[in-house]
């Protein structure tokens, strides 16, 4: 573990900067209006451009996944100019129960870049959520568009080992997939060569009696995976309770032949924490727009937001098949896609690693992929763990 003795102080040493003073302290509830505003301006460069909205209260999202973590923000001149949170839950390392934190919600504004606020802070706050919360792994996703900030954050260089920069080791690149929703669902999708298993599953709408056995599958398959979450029966009733819209009928099971459940996901709509609005459509999306309005005005169905608007779409989370069996996750995104589309919903957001055994469920689908970097983040003297090449680690995007 992390030396206990690590700094914890609410403010870190300030630094100068010309004529103006920056210091990278605690976030305090007043700060709340400035962090939405500050996530809220600066935008996510892709040929899509978003914004997040996290109005009225920023923490809320951390709340439903956690209760230890910390934010913290650039104070410049009295103005909030910078941000990012670490977080921290329970989570599984090779089957083993441990703690897995999660770094998010970094944004500088132009006045805070340019400062080597990643030197002198970076090691020092993570150093201290580290020893608050007794976790030494952290995971973390960046865009794979974002150049500067890949840079920055992943580069090793002799001034960050000098300065104690945390280290990034990538674990795997992700497509955060929108499957589109404008078409109905063709009444056959490709076949599957090679796929035999899951010909069988039925999938329904979860009723309340199936939490235990829902809790079950989702908690086999987190414990086989790096970092995943622990979801016994308590956990997901929490979960349940909490999240605002998630309740046992959000979820699709599959059952086999003997009536037990062999998979799950969830249809979660985050617009109470967390919506997403476009800046700008730019390069190839700016024809993924036209083509997508054009279907959608012939077929009655929501045309894509205009710049400024947000994006009506449903998160699949909870998604578990621990026998990687592609075709029973097929039959759950059938009866997922059919339920988003009744929504009124623009598209569902999926986490998709690359070298899935699951991908073939995808097959067939209209989607449009943003590719990300997965990164376990830790502390120069932190030793990484032991990880097979084949390890496929869990993360739960609807929660970033």
């Amino acid at each position: 573990m992390i030396d206990a003795t690590a700094p914890s102080a609410s403010t870190l040493q300030p630094a100068h900067h010309g004529a103006s003073e920056v210091a990278v302290r605690r976030a305090l509830p007043a700060d709340g209006p400035a962090r939405c505003a500050l996530m809220a301006r600066v935008a996510m460069e892709t040929d899509l451009s978003l914004s997040v909205r996290r109005d009225p209260d920023v923490d809320a999202l951390y709340r439903l996944q956690s209760p230890d973590w910390e934010s913290w923000v650039v104070d410049a001149d009295g103005a909030v100019e910078g941000m990012g949170t670490a977080l921290v839950r329970d989570g599984y390392l090779n089957g083993a129960r441990t703690r897995i934190g999660y770094l998010g919600d970094l944004r500088f504004s132009p006045k805070a870049e340019g400062r080597l606020l990643l030197d002198r802070f970076y090691g020092p706050v993570l150093r201290s959520a580290s020893a608050r919360f007794g976790c030494d792994y952290f995971l973390t996703a960046v865009i794979a568009s974002n150049t500067r900030a890949l840079r920055a954050l992943t580069a090793r260089t002799r001034r960050a080992d000098r300065c104690g920069r945390p280290r990034y080791t990538l674990l795997r690149e992700f497509d955060i997939r929108s499957i589109h929703l404008v078409l109905p669902l063709p009444p056959r999708l490709p076949r599957l060569s090679g796929v035999r298993r899951g010909a069988g599953v039925r999938v329904r709408a979860a009723i309340a009696d199936d939490v235990p056995a829902i809790a079950r599958c989702l908690d086999d398959d987190a414990r086989r995976r790096p970092f995943g979450y622990v979801l016994d029966e308590g956990a997901l009733r929490r979960r349940l309770a909490s999240w605002p819209g998630l309740s046992a009928s959000s979820f699709h099971v599959a059952e086999d032949g003997a009536g037990r459940i062999v998979g799950c996901l969830a249809r979660w709509d985050a617009a109470p924490v967390k919506r997403t609005a476009v800046v700008a459509y730019r390069g190839a999306m700016r024809r993924v727009r036209r083509a997508h309005d054009a279907v959608a005005r012939l077929l009655g169905r929501p045309t894509l937001p205009a710049p400024g608007g947000e994006f009506r779409y449903q998160y699949l989370t909870h998604v578990a098949v621990p026998s990687d069996d592609p075709a029973t996750l097929r039959a759950l995104l059938r009866a997922a896609y059919a339920g988003a589309r009744a929504d009124g919903c623009h598209f569902m957001s999926a986490f998709a690693p690359e070298s899935d055994p699951l991908a073939p469920a995808y097959r067939g689908y209209v989607a449009t992929n943003l590719r990300a970097h997965l990164y376990l983040v830790t502390l120069p003297e932190v030793p990484l763990p032991a990880l097979g090449p084949d390890a496929r680690p869990a993360f739960e995007m609807a929660l970033v």
